[in-house]
């Protein structure tokens, strides 16, 4: 196990902080705030938990392990473990991908499933976290199944019990249903999980869709448009209202760079149902162009989810904002009040840059991660008050053997630590699992 220790003169950079800070708001309106954080050290404890295809010998890695893993992790209170998946592994054996669990004080490491790829497994399991509901935890894989257009398994909550054969596999194209590429995971609501695809639906732009794990009933019950956003690459949210469900696209929209809509659906006792979709917010790309879009107002969220607290939503955009790094934004669910609270990538900065996947949301504090930026280019840790104040890079990865690299999806938090994964870094190259616990 390793351990990385923050920045120890807090003292110092402190000072020099609040002077910074002080001098800022003298000289520009409260409005520009967020753009003149002083770019100070970051401060926080990690401890590298894992390091994937670590042998148990040090300094050698073993030939076949997990890899690269490009999600979050799942919590499980019953047994204590942490759950996550990889889309690929190291050498020999299937390079299909892995499920695996892990104590949260790094014991215990153990692969619970190699999948098999096509025809006969999934393939490719990415993004968000597997869905516990009961002591079950559901995923999906992008690609695999019979017909290599994706897969739903579950496995137990002790590491027991994978599906094989599958629970469900994504239709081919041409059939009644056919749905395909699921990136994400699942919102579970009365038994039934909700998800999207990235592709299939009425015109080939991602779907909607249920799936009953109880009678293994697959229902698509949206098709994107396209002008509406299409490639949803993220999770639904339900509304503690019960009744909408939120969520964005990574592209498509009025300006193709994505969009924010609410989805909801009633159903009578005849098994017809009428579903009701509305775009939320539309991203923008300013005239300086795709991909980055700078100067737009954030654009192509990439395998977002949203957050909520109240009627306010939360989320990150890939691309976008002042600098053309993504931004942290917030918009209320009527779709009015869209307001940008932090653009990454501030020239000059170690600033972090390109968040990917989601926030997470603690009280009145977001804490998210960027794929790049930092001291040493190799992601970030960050956080922010919800009301766009506060914003703070907690850690800087540092790549190399003793440390992660590319941070690809949310954190998650336990008590009062931070739980989350690199696609790279770590002790062989292939990523690692990280525990961080914030500074106060």
């Amino acid at each position: 196990m390793f351990f990385r220790i923050g920045f120890d003169r807090k003292f110092i950079f402190g000072a020099v902080a609040l002077l910074i800070a002080a001098l800022s708001l003298t000289m520009a309106p409260a409005a520009r705030a967020v753009d003149a954080v002083p770019d100070v050290m970051p401060t926080g404890t990690e401890t590298l938990l894992y390091s994937f295809g670590a042998g148990p010998t040090a300094g050698k890695c073993k030939l076949m392990d997990g890899a690269n893993p490009r999600g979050s992790l799942t919590y499980v209170p019953g047994t204590g473990l942490l759950f996550g998946r990889t889309p690929t592994t190291t050498a020999s054996g299937p390079g299909f991908g892995t499920i695996f669990h892990i104590m949260p004080n790094g014991s215990s490491y153990k692969v619970d499933n190699y999948f098999q790829g096509a025809k006969t497994d999934g393939n490719d399991p990415e993004n968000s976290a597997m869905t516990l509901v009961g002591n079950v935890l559901y995923g999906t894989t992008v690609t695999g199944g019979k017909n290599d257009t994706g897969s739903i398994f579950s496995i137990n909550d002790d590491g027991t019990g994978y599906s094989s054969p599958l629970l469900f596999d994504f239709p081919a194209s041409g059939a009644k249903d056919y749905s395909a590429q699921p990136f994400s995971c699942f919102d579970e609501v009365g038994g039934l999980l909700y998800g999207m695809t990235s592709l299939g639906g009425k015109g080939g732009n991602g779907t909607i869709f249920t799936f009953d794990p109880s009678t293994s009933t697959f229902t698509r019950v949206y098709s994107f448009n396209g002008a509406q956003g299409l490639d949803p690459h993220g999770q639904l949210i339900l509304d503690p209202n019960g009744k909408t469900f939120y969520g964005m696209t990574k592209s498509g929209g009025s300006a193709a760079v994505g969009a924010v809509f609410s989805f909801s659906m009633t159903c009578k006792a005849s098994g017809k149902c009428k579903t009701k979709f509305k775009v939320v917010h539309n991203f923008t790309c300013s005239g300086n162009g795709f991909p980055t879009c700078a100067g737009g107002a954030g654009a192509t969220p990439d395998h977002g989810t949203l957050v909520q607290s109240g009627t306010t939503l939360f989320g990150l955009t890939a691309n976008g904002g002042k600098y053309g790094n993504g931004v942290v934004f917030s918009v209320q669910t009527n779709g009015k009040h869209f307001k940008i609270l932090q653009h990454f990538g501030r020239p000059g900065s170690n600033d972090g840059i390109n968040p990917l996947g989601s926030l997470l949301l603690d009280g009145s504090t977001l804490y998210g991660t960027t794929k790049s930026g930092g001291n040493k280019g190799h992601g970030s840790v960050f956080r922010i008050n919800t009301d766009g104040t506060g914003y703070d890079r907690i850690w800087d990865f540092q790549g190399g053997p003793t440390d992660g690299q590319r941070p690809d999806d949310d954190v998650i938090l336990i008590g009062n630590t931070l739980y989350g994964m690199t696609e790279l870094g770590g002790q062989c190259g292939f990523g690692a699992i990280f525990a961080l616990v914030p500074p106060p």
